[in-house]
C-alpha cells in the first residue's frame, strides 16, 4: 500500500503529534488582519477641542466658585460662632454666622466682594432696607448714610473705621 504524500495528519492517524496542535471548531483563529490606526479626522479633531475648550471653562468655574472672589479679606473668611440656645428640651449649640464686620479700608460705592456682603448681613440685621447681594450699589450706600445718621456719626454713605466699629457695636447690643 502506497503512502499519500505529506499534506498533513491522515484523519485515521489520531495519534500523530501534528494532529494534536490542529485547530478545532472550538479553537479560535488569530487573525491575521492587522488594525491601523487611523490618524484623526477633522471632524474628531474638532470634537475634542470642543471637549477639551469645555473642560477647561469648568475648571475655571470650579476654581472662582471654591476659591471665593479673591478680594484677600483673611478675617471675613473666620468660620462662624457656635452659641448656645435655649429650648425645651435644654441647652443646645446651633451654628450662628457671626455678622461683626471686618475692619480694614473704607467701603465706598463701587466696591464688592464679601466685606460688602457682611456689612450688608449687619445693615440688614440692624433692620436698615438692602439686600446681601455683595455690590456696594446706591441701596447700600443709603442704608450706610441712614445707619451713620441714626448713631450721630458724619452722614457720608461711606463705611469707614468709625462707622463699621459703630456698626460691630451695635450688633453685639442687639444680640
Amino acid at each position: 500500500m502506497e503512502r499519500p504524500p505529506d499534506d498533513g495528519p491522515r484523519e485515521d492517524d489520531w495519534l500523530e503529534e501534528s494532529w494534536l496542535d490542529a485547530p478545532t471548531e472550538e479553537t479560535p483563529r488569530p487573525s491575521r488582519r492587522r488594525t491601523v490606526q487611523q490618524p484623526l479626522r477633522r471632524a474628531d479633531r474638532r470634537v475634542v477641542a470642543f471637549v477639551a475648550a469645555v473642560a477647561l471653562v469648568l475648571i475655571i468655574i470650579l476654581a472662582v466658585t471654591l476659591g471665593g472672589d479673591g478680594d484677600g479679606d483673611q478675617a471675613a473668611q473666620t468660620a462662624p460662632t457656635v452659641t448656645p440656645t435655649e429650648s425645651a428640651t435644654g441647652t443646645t449649640a446651633v451654628d450662628e454666622p457671626s455678622l461683626r464686620v471686618p475692619e480694614g479700608e473704607a467701603l465706598t460705592v463701587g466696591d464688592s466682594g464679601r466685606r460688602v456682603r457682611r456689612l450688608q448681613r449687619a445693615l440688614a440685621s440692624l433692620g436698615y432696607e438692602v439686600s446681601a447681594d455683595g455690590e456696594y450699589g446706591p441701596a447700600t450706600s443709603e442704608a450706610v448714610a441712614a445707619f451713620q445718621e441714626d448713631a450721630g456719626l458724619e452722614s457720608d454713605g461711606v463705611a469707614g473705621a468709625q462707622t463699621i466699629a459703630a456698626i460691630n457695636e451695635a450688633l453685639a447690643n442687639q444680640e
